[in-house]
C-alpha cells in the first residue's frame, strides 16, 4: 500500500509530538523530585547540625571585622562556583543543540530548571548552608575539614586545621560554632561554670552590701552638741516637795522614778518654747499641756533619757516633738549628704504617718525638713527626698535599715542624728522588731538623747529597754496600762450566731452620732464581716494587713474624714489611729490579752471626748474574760456580774485540774529572737519528738542519748535500779521522754 508524502509527513510530526510530550512530562517530574529531595535534605542536614552543633562564647570587635571578611571571600567563591555551573550548563545546552538542533521545548525547560536552582540557592541562602547542601558531619572523618559554609556567621562543620596554639584558643573565642570538638566543648563549659561561679560571688557580695554594717564610734570624732535647754521660771522654782507631789496627783496621778526630775509645768510658756511653735499651739487649739506633757517636756528638755508611759489619746506624741524642736533649732544646718539630726521610730505604717502630719504642722513655720519612710510604698520618691536632705525622719525600722544599706550609705546615714524617739517603744522590741531596732540605734552616736514613749509596758520590757538608756526618768501618769475614763466600757457575754444581730442593734443606735470602729481577729473575719455588713445596707471598709500600703491610707482618709462611718479592721489599726469623731469600739472578736484591750479602746474618748466601748465575749472563750475584769477595774469601773461569774468558774476548773491560773500579757517580747540558744532548743525539741515517736534516723542510734533540756520538754525524775542506769520513764504533764542510759 503506497502512503502519499504528506501523510507520512504528518505522521513523523505527530510523532515528534508525542515524544517531545512524553519528554517534557519526564522532565518536569525529575525536576520536581529533584527540588523535593534538595527542600528534604537541607532541611534534615539543618536539624542534625542543630543538634550537633554547640556555640562557643563570642568577642564582638573581632567577630564583626572577621565576618565581612569571610563573607567576602565567600562571595568570591560563590560567584566562581555560579559561573562554573552557568559553563557547564552551557556546554551540554551546546552538544543538545548540535545533536538535535535549536529546540523551543528545551529552550523552555532550560528556563524552568534555572528558576528552580535560584529558588534553591535563596533557601540554602537563607539556611546559612551558600554553595550547596552540607553533608552530614557523622559521615565525615574527624582528621578531614570539610568545606566551610558561612551565613551570618562563621560556621565550621569540621575541626579546623590547627595552625597554632594560640590561633586555636583566638578562634574559639571569636564566637564559632564548634562541633565534634570536645575540648573546645569542654573549655567552653569550664568558662561558663567559671563565670557563673563568679556571678554568684558578686551577687552574694552585693546582698552582704545591703546589710546595715556596724559603726566603730571610737574612730569617729563627733562635734560636741547641747542638751539641755530647760531654765525653771521662779514660781515653780519656789514650790515646795509637798506642792509638787499635790500637783502631780492632781494632775491624774504622776509617778516619777529618776533622780533630779524637773518639777510638772501648767502652761506652755513655762516649757521655754519660742514665739513661732506658741502661734501653732494656738492655731491647733492647744489650751494647756496634759499631764503627761506636762512632766515629760520639763524632762526632755533638761536633756535627760525618758521612758513616758501614759493612755491612749492622752498626747504623748506632742511630748516628744515639742522639745525635739528645741533640740533642733540649736544646732547648724545640715550641710551636704548630712543625715538628719532627730529620727522617730513607730512600729506601723499607720502611726508613723500621723507623728508625720502631726510633725509637719510645726515643720514648716520653722522651715525644718520631714520625711517620712516606711515599707509598702516606693521607695525611689523616699530616696530622692532624703538626698534633698531632712532634719526629722519619722520610719519604721525595716525600710530604715533599707536606707542607710542603700548605695552603700550614700542615700543617708546618722552621723549627725543626736535625738531619738522611739514610739511605741513596747511593741517594738516585741517579736522581730529587736533585732531591727538595736542595729539602727548601734548606728547613732552613744551620748544621744533617747526618749521611749508607749500607752502599755510591761516589767519585762524594761530590761530592753534600760540597753539603749542611760540614766533614764521613767514618768507614769495613771496606771501602766489604763483605759481612759471618758470610755464607756460594757461587755457582753454572747453567742457567735447572735453576734451579728447584736452589732447592728448596736449601728443603729451610734452610726447617726459618729464613726464606728470594729475590732476583729483574722483578716478573713474582717472580709467576711465587711460583706455582711454591706449586704445590710451599711457602706463600710475593712483596714487589715492583707491590703495594698496605698490603699489602707485611702481608706484611713476616708475613715477620718467621715466619707465611711463603719470601719471593719483588725489590731494594725488598734494603735495610732486618731479619728475625733470616733464615738464606739465594738470588740466583736475578744481581745487575747490586756494591752490589746486596752489600745483597741483607745481609739475612742480621745482629747477629752465621750466614747463607748462594747466588747462581745463568747461562752467558750472564759480564758480571756480575766483581762476585761481586768480593765474594768483598773478603771474603777464595776464589771458585769455574768462575767465575774464566767471568771470565776473557769479559775475553779483550772485549779481541779491541777493548772495554774493566769492571765495573758502582750508585747512582752516572747517572740523569736533568732539567736543560736533558740535554735539548739528547736533541734532539741526536734530530736525528742524524733524519739518519742521511734522515727530517729540511723545516724542517731546512739548507745547514750544526749537530751539536752527543753522547757516543755524538762525531765523531772529519774528513777535509780542498781547500779546502772535502766531506761525510766521522766514525766512531765503527761509527755514521755526516754532518760540516756
Amino acid at each position: 500500500m503506497l502512503t502519499s508524502p504528506g501523510a507520512k509527513e504528518t505522521g513523523r510530526r505527530d510523532a515528534e509530538e508525542e515524544r517531545e510530550d512524553r519528554e517534557m512530562e519526564t522532565r518536569e517530574e525529575e525536576a520536581a523530585e529533584a527540588a523535593a529531595a534538595a527542600e528534604e535534605t537541607i532541611v534534615t542536614e539543618n536539624a542534625q547540625e542543630e543538634q550537633k552543633k554547640k556555640w562557643t562564647l563570642e568577642d564582638d570587635d573581632e567577630d564583626d571585622n572577621e565576618d565581612v571578611e569571610v563573607e567576602e571571600e565567600e562571595e568570591v567563591k560563590e560567584e566562581k562556583m555560579e559561573d562554573e555551573s552557568e559553563d557547564k550548563g552551557a556546554e551540554a545546552d551546546d552538544e543538545k543543540e548540535e545533536e538535535d538542533g535549536v529546540d523551543p521545548l528545551d529552550a523552555f525547560m532550560k528556563g524552568v530548571t534555572d528558576e528552580v536552582q535560584k529558588i534553591k540557592a535563596g533557601d540554602r541562602e537563607r539556611l546559612g548552608l551558600r554553595g550547596g547542601i552540607v553533608k552530614a558531619p557523622a559521615t565525615q572523618p574527624k582528621s578531614e575539614p570539610s568545606e566551610p559554609s558561612i551565613g551570618k556567621l562563621s560556621v565550621l562543620t569540621g575541626v579546623a586545621k590547627k595552625q597554632s596554639s594560640k590561633g586555636s584558643r583566638q578562634s574559639k573565642q571569636k564566637g564559632e560554632l564548634m562541633e565534634n570538638d570536645q575540648d573546645a566543648m569542654e573549655w567552653s563549659s569550664e568558662e561558663e561554670q567559671q563565670g557563673n561561679l563568679m556571678d554568684a560571688v558578686a551577687a552574694l557580695e552585693q546582698k552582704k552590701k545591703k546589710d546595715l554594717m556596724a559603726v566603730d564610734h571610737s574612730t569617729i570624732t563627733y562635734k560636741p552638741f547641747k542638751k539641755d535647754f530647760y531654765v525653771e521660771v521662779p514660781e515653780l522654782a519656789r514650790m515646795t516637795l509637798e506642792e509638787v507631789d499635790k500637783r502631780r496627783s492632781d494632775m491624774e496621778g504622776i509617778h516619777v522614778r529618776g533622780k533630779d526630775c524637773p518639777k510638772p509645768v501648767e502652761s506652755w510658756v513655762q516649757c521655754g518654747v519660742s514665739h513661732r511653735v506658741l502661734t501653732v499651739l494656738k492655731k491647733n487649739k492647744y489650751a494647756k499641756p496634759t499631764p503627761i506633757q506636762s512632766q515629760a517636756i520639763p524632762a526632755v528638755m533638761s536633756g535627760r533619757d525618758m521612758i513616758g508611759i501614759a493612755k491612749t489619746g492622752s498626747g504623748k506624741t506632742l511630748a516628744f516633738l515639742i522639745p525635739m524642736f528645741r533640740h533642733i533649732m540649736d544646732q547648724d544646718p545640715l550641710e551636704q549628704e548630712d543625715g538628719p539630726i532627730a529620727l522617730i521610730m513607730a512600729p506601723t505604717r499607720e502611726l508613723a504617718m500621723q507623728i508625720y502630719k502631726e510633725c509637719r504642722k510645726f515643720s514648716k513655720p520653722l522651715g525644718l525638713q520631714v520625711v517620712c519612710v516606711y515599707g509598702g510604698t516606693g521607695i525611689s520618691e523616699q530616696i530622692a527626698e532624703l538626698k534633698k536632705g531632712a532634719e526629722i525622719i519619722v520610719c519604721t525600722p525595716g525600710r530604715m535599715i533599707d536606707m542607710l544599706a542603700a548605695n552603700n550609705g550614700r542615700v543617708t546615714n546618722l552621723l549627725r542624728c543626736t535625738y531619738l524617739v522611739l514610739d511605741e517603744a513596747d511593741r517594738m522590741f516585741d517579736m522581730g522588731f529587736e533585732p531591727q531596732v538595736m542595729k539602727i540605734v548601734d548606728n547613732v552616736r552613744p551620748d544621744r538623747q533617747t526618749v521611749l514613749f508607749s500607752a502599755t509596758f510591761p516589767r519585762q520590757m524594761e530590761a530592753l529597754a534600760r540597753k539603749i538608756l542611760t540614766k533614764p526618768i521613767e514618768v507614769q501618769v495613771g496606771g501602766r496600762s489604763v483605759v481612759c475614763s471618758d470610755v464607756s466600757q460594757h461587755a457582753l457575754i454572747i453567742e457567735e450566731e447572735k453576734k451579728f444581730l447584736k452589732l447592728l442593734e448596736l449601728l443603729g443606735i451610734y452610726h447617726e452620732k459618729g464613726c464606728v470602729l470594729i475590732f476583729v481577729e483574722r483578716q478573713e473575719s474582717a472580709d467576711l464581716l465587711l460583706r455582711d455588713l454591706l449586704k445590710a445596707s451599711y457602706p463600710c471598709l475593712a483596714l487589715h494587713g492583707g491590703i495594698d500600703q496605698y490603699d489602707r491610707d485611702s481608706i484611713i482618709q476616708d475613715f477620718k474624714c467621715g466619707n465611711v462611718k463603719v470601719l471593719v479592721a483588725t489590731s494594725v489599726a488598734a494603735r495610732g489611729l486618731d479619728v475625733k469623731q470616733l464615738i464606739l469600739v465594738v470588740n466583736y472578736d475578744c481581745p487575747n490579752h490586756y494591752e490589746d484591750y486596752v489600745h483597741r479602746v483607745g481609739r475612742t474618748g480621745r482629747a477629752g471626748n465621750k466614747g463607748f466601748c462594747y466588747t462581745f465575749i463568747q461562752p467558750d472563750q472564759q480564758r480571756f474574760a480575766g483581762d476585761v475584769i481586768k480593765a474594768f477595774e483598773l478603771s474603777e469601773l464595776k464589771a458585769p456580774e455574768e462575767i465575774v461569774q464566767m471568771w470565776a468558774e473557769f479559775t475553779e476548773q483550772q485549779k481541779a485540774d491541777g493548772k495554774k491560773v493566769f492571765t495573758n500579757s502582750g508585747f512582752s517580747g516572747k517572740g523569736f529572737r533568732f539567736d543560736e540558744t533558740e535554735k539548739e532548743l528547736a533541734n532539741a525539741k526536734k530530736k525528742l519528738q524524733k524519739a518519742a515517736l521511734g522515727l530517729q534516723d540511723s545516724d542517731d542510734d546512739e548507745a547514750g542519748m544526749n537530751l539536752v533540756s527543753v522547757k516543755r520538754f524538762r525531765i523531772k525524775t529519774f528513777y535509780h535500779m542498781g547500779r546502772q542506769w535502766g531506761s525510766p520513764i521522766a514525766t512531765n504533764r503527761g509527755r514521755c521522754c526516754i532518760a540516756p542510759i
